[in-house]
C-alpha cells in the first residue's frame, strides 16, 4: 500500500510539473498567435478576401462554423449563448490539447470573421454560407468561395439535427486523442455533423505531398536518363577518337 502511495503521489508531482510547464509556455505562446490571427485577418480585410465583420450572421444552434488561422482553418461546433465546442488547445486545462467548450473570443483566437458551413440534404458538396451583399466579392475572388472539401462520402453520411449535432459534440467533452492527421478538429466538427469523420485539409496537403513525390520522380527518372544519354554519348566520342588515333598511328608507321 505504501509503494503505491508513493508512486501516486510521484505521479501527481510528475504531471503538477508538466502542467506548470504548459501554462508557462502556453501563456508566452497563445498571445503571439493571436496577434499573429489578428494581424492574417487585417491583411486578408484589406484585400478584400473576407468577409466584412460588420456582415456576420450570428450562427445558429448545431452550426459548424469554421476560421482562418496562419496556415489552416480551424472548425467547432456553436453551441449558442455565444459558446463553441472545438478540438484545440485548452487555455483554462492547462494548454491542453482536447475537445472543450469555448467562448466565441476564444475560438476566433485574433481572428475577425468566420464562415458558417452549409451542408446538403443528400450527399453532395458543402460550401460556405455567406450574406448575399457578399456575393459580388465572392465573384470578385472566386478562390474564398472554394468547396470546403472536394467530395464527401455517400456511405454514412447523414445529416444530424442541430440538436443531435451539439449532443455528439457534448458525448466528446475531455476528449484528448487529438490526432493532426486522423483526429483534428476538422474531423470532429464535420463528424458531429455528418457522421463522417474526415479532413479536407489533411486529403488537399497528401494529396499535393503525393504530386510532389511524382514529379520528383519524374525528374529524377529524367535526369538519370539524360545523365545515362550523356554518358553513352562522351563513350561514344572516345571511341571515335581512340579509333582516329590508331589510324593516325597506323599512317605514320
Amino acid at each position: 500500500m505504501m509503494e503505491d502511495k508513493e508512486t501516486e503521489d510521484i505521479q501527481v508531482q510528475i504531471e503538477n510539473k508538466i502542467n506548470e510547464i504548459r501554462d508557462e509556455i502556453g501563456s508566452r505562446i497563445n498571445p503571439i498567435f493571436i496577434a499573429a490571427n489578428k494581424l492574417s485577418s487585417n491583411v486578408r480585410q484589406a484585400l478584400d478576401l473576407e468577409t466584412d465583420p460588420g456582415l456576420l450572421e450570428t450562427p445558429a444552434f448545431g452550426d459548424i462554423i469554421c476560421v482562418h488561422r496562419i496556415g489552416f482553418e480551424h472548425y467547432g461546433v456553436y453551441v449558442g449563448d455565444n459558446k463553441v465546442i472545438h478540438y484545440d488547445i485548452d487555455p483554462s486545462d492547462h494548454y491542453k490539447i482536447c475537445v472543450h467548450q469555448a467562448s466565441m473570443e476564444e475560438f476566433l483566437n485574433g481572428s475577425l470573421v468566420y464562415s458558417i458551413c452549409e451542408f446538403p440534404k443528400v450527399y453532395g458538396r458543402p460550401t460556405e454560407e455567406i450574406p448575399f451583399s457578399e456575393f459580388r466579392k465572392k465573384f470578385a475572388h472566386p478562390e474564398t468561395a472554394q468547396t470546403l472539401w472536394d467530395v464527401l462520402k455517400i456511405s454514412n453520411y447523414h445529416l444530424y439535427t442541430p440538436e443531435e449535432t451539439v449532443i455528439r459534440a457534448r458525448e466528446r467533452l475531455g476528449e484528448t486523442r487529438y490526432n493532426l492527421w486522423t483526429n483534428n478538429c476538422e474531423h470532429f466538427a464535420i463528424w458531429c455533423k455528418t457522421g463522417i469523420s474526415e479532413s479536407h485539409q489533411i486529403e488537399d496537403m497528401m494529396n499535393a505531398l503525393a504530386e510532389t513525390s511524382r514529379h520528383i520522380k519524374e525528374g529524377l527518372k529524367e535526369g538519370l536518363e539524360a545523365a545515362a544519354d550523356f554518358a553513352e554519348d562522351v563513350k561514344k566520342r572516345m571511341e571515335e577518337r581512340e579509333k582516329e588515333q590508331t589510324k593516325q598511328e597506323t599512317n605514320v608507321v
